[in-house]
């Protein structure tokens, strides 16, 4: 069993015992932070209830706060991996900054390079409230039926099983599960997804 603290921290409970877990490598915003929502919601849509394994790979064994230190991959997705990819975490506590070099550290990085920053200066990023943020979309946000939103500074999904990017108004948009969010179409057209026939 598992429950998201974060976009960084679980608990997970396997045979009557339960440990607080952060994510090896990542970095998401706090609590009143921009993007908090969001990447908690992320976390969540990527565990969905789901067995998950963690595995060790920090140089230590436990953080400073207690918790234990573990990659959490589920169905052989790699939570950090796809969240950093999705624009929702950033690469970090690795050896860039101090903490060790960890065995996924190159992907993360790489993938943190590639991938677009959500835009927390936009007061309406990532707002249900309303409104229309940089990316010219107005309403509220996520799109009513949405299963697997992205921010709303970054609204195109692009899907890595198929390489096609869907933007809002797309017919299989609200369906579309993301491995990576976009804030444009070119963005998503850069990164090798070409886009949904209409």
């Amino acid at each position: 069993m598992t429950k998201v603290v974060d976009g960084d921290t679980i608990w997970a409970s396997r045979g009557g015992v339960t440990e607080k877990v952060r994510v090896i490598g990542i970095d998401t915003p706090e609590t009143g932070q921009c993007g908090f929502t969001e990447a908690r919601n992320a976390l969540r849509g990527i565990i969905g209830g789901q067995r998950v394994t963690l595995t060790p790979g920090a140089r230590t064994d436990v953080d400073r706060y207690g918790r234990a230190l573990r990659y959490v991959d589920v169905n052989g997705v790699d939570a950090g991996l796809r969240l950093i990819k999705q624009g929702y975490a950033v690469a970090r506590y690795d050896s860039r900054d101090g903490y060790g070099s960890h065995p996924r550290e190159g992907a993360y990085v790489r993938a943190d390079a590639a991938s677009p920053k959500a835009a927390c200066a936009d007061p309406n990023a990532g707002s249900t409230s309303g409104g229309t943020s940089g990316n010219g979309l107005a309403g509220t946000w996520p799109q009513a039926g949405d299963k697997y939103p992205c921010p709303q500074s970054r609204p195109v999904k692009g899907n890595e099983g198929s390489m096609i990017a869907h933007e809002p108004t797309d017919r299989y948009y609200n369906v579309t599960k993301p491995e990576q969010c976009f804030a444009t179409m070119a963005d998503a057209e850069a990164a090798g997804f070409r886009p949904a026939k209409v």
